[in-house]
């Protein structure tokens, strides 16, 4: 195409065509002004739409809102809850059409500062929630503690966009866990915890591949625990203390998946039967938190264990009655151990010292309520920098009390060691608190102790001290003596 020309025929002239600015000009203004007028109104129109709230959201909203607390009459408190709402609703504007949707609710009680949407007496969920089709985050805090409720299945219809759904401290929340929760695929923390919710945990809960914490803690779950949860590749977090669970540990927890795993929590259920010796690095790599404590396994601990989870930072499986055996020495080769507690497991033979070299980081140590024998390793009083507390109580752990004075002094009331008729003290060992043992004889082969190291002269026998003490204080008096006599002659 060619650009139009705008001319003018001059009949004095003869027929000569000029061009015509004027109009020319004109045009350009009209042009500029018309699209200055459209571009105004589209921004006053976008400016109208980004401060309104999709209708459909707005009602799920109020819907949600009296149904949590009707006491209050919230939409003559807020005319839009997105634009100017209580604490914890919160609402994000679509980045096109600048509407608001509903993003994250938060209902109950958190703390006295925070100022969230409380809860009434005959708090509950209305069907409309699953209107929220936008929906990334929903949190219940104490907040159905007087009339019993269940998870809606309408919970399970988020699945487009939730990320975070957790019902916390709600103990009128009972009933089964809805299968239908493995529909939110995009659900990143799924946290149940102390509720009142019964039954099995759903298989389905494999499929949340994008899963990062599983806290069921705290409730009435039975039955077994699903090893298909092994698929949850991302999991970091495994919280399943304080239920009812039974059956064995399976054996896929520990062998295969849980890339990401970083603590396991299963203390406080019914868990019976060997603790499956098949930890690898393949299996749990990335695990630094284990609490396997207060269930009813039995076995040995399996060595495994010491030799594969080398990033484990905290051991727990104390109250276990049915374990038997001996301490694995290959738990000498988990150096990042920071707390160790096998107490009141059954365990017996010798505590073996030269596990404690490489374990300078260890702040507890807990091993009462067994039937470990044989002397105390000196090596807990000398490899262990960090040791704060040390709870050997109630063995039949024999001799005498190896530690220095300086290490008592530092441990204080935190060395527990009474509950052990074979140990003795000797006087080396006298401090100010009771360690509630009978001292040891005098002419006893057993009554050797370990050097204080933080003192040279506490390597010397303690008879040669005194002797020392008792004759520089004798020389002092007669120096004494004699400048006394001489102040009397002149």
């Amino acid at each position: 195409m060619f650009p139009l020309a705008l001319t003018m025929r001059n009949p004095s002239a003869s027929g000569l065509v000029v061009p015509l600015q004027a109009t020319t000009s004109f045009l350009r203004f009209c042009i500029t002004f018309f699209t200055l007028l459209w571009s105004s109104q589209q921004l006053v129109s976008f400016s109208a739409r980004a401060q309104e709230t999709n209708q459909q959201d707005l009602q799920a909203l109020y819907d949600v809102m009296y149904s949590i607390n009707y006491e209050w009459d919230w939409r003559t408190l807020y005319t839009d809850p997105c634009t100017g709402g209580p604490q914890g609703i919160v609402c994000e504007a679509d980045s096109v059409t600048g509407v608001y949707y509903v993003t994250q609710m938060e209902f109950g009680i958190i703390s006295s500062v925070d100022n969230i949407v409380p809860c009434s007496y005959n708090a509950t969920i209305p069907p409309s929630i699953a209107m929220l089709r936008r929906l990334d985050s929903l949190f219940f805090y104490t907040c159905f503690v007087n009339q019993t409720l269940s998870i809606p299945n309408e919970i399970t219809q988020l699945g487009p966009s939730l990320r975070l759904l957790s019902f916390s401290g709600n103990s009128a929340l009972v009933g089964p866990i809805p299968a239908g929760v493995g529909n939110l695929t995009k659900l990143q923390r799924l946290v149940l915890s102390q509720n009142g919710l019964q039954g099995n945990i759903p298989e389905e809960l494999s499929n949340l591949s994008s899963l990062l914490q599983l806290d069921l803690s705290g409730n009435k779950l039975t039955g077994s625990v699903p090893g298909s949860l092994s698929s949850l590749s991302k999991l970091v977090i495994l919280d399943l203390r304080y239920n009812q669970l039974s059956g064995e540990l399976p054996a896929a927890l520990i062998t295969r998946g849980f890339f990401s795993l970083q603590r396991m929590a299963m203390s406080f259920n019914q868990l019976q039967g060997n603790i499956p010796d098949a930890f690898t690095q393949l299996g749990l790599s990335s695990l630094t938190f284990l609490d396997l404590s207060f269930n009813n396994f039995s076995g040995v601990l399996p060595p495994s264990l010491g030799s594969s989870l080398t990033n484990l930072e905290d051991l727990f499986v104390s109250s276990n009655s049915g374990m038997q055996g001996l301490i694995p020495s290959s738990l000498g080769n988990l150096v990042n151990l920071v707390r160790l507690d096998l107490s009141s497991s059954n365990y017996s033979g010798a505590i073996p010292g030269s596990i404690f070299k490489n374990l300078v980081n260890l702040r507890y140590l807990g091993l009462s309520n067994n039937r470990l024998s044989g002397s105390i390793p000196p090596e807990l009083g000398t490899d262990l920098p960090d040791l704060f507390t040390l709870d050997l109580e109630n063995n039949v752990l024999s001799g005498a009390v190896p530690f220095a004075p300086s290490f008592l002094q530092r441990m204080g009331r935190n060395l527990m060691v009474s509950g052990n008729p074979g140990l003795c003290y000797t006087s080396v060992v006298e401090i100010k608190f009771p360690l509630q043992l009978a001292p040891c004889p005098a002419n006893s082969s057993s009554s050797s102790v370990a050097p204080d190291s933080n003192n040279s002269a506490a390597a010397a026998p303690m008879s040669s001290r005194r002797s020392q003490t008792g004759i520089s204080s004798w020389v002092f008096f007669v120096s004494i003596l004699y400048w006394i006599l001489d102040l009397t002659l002149l």
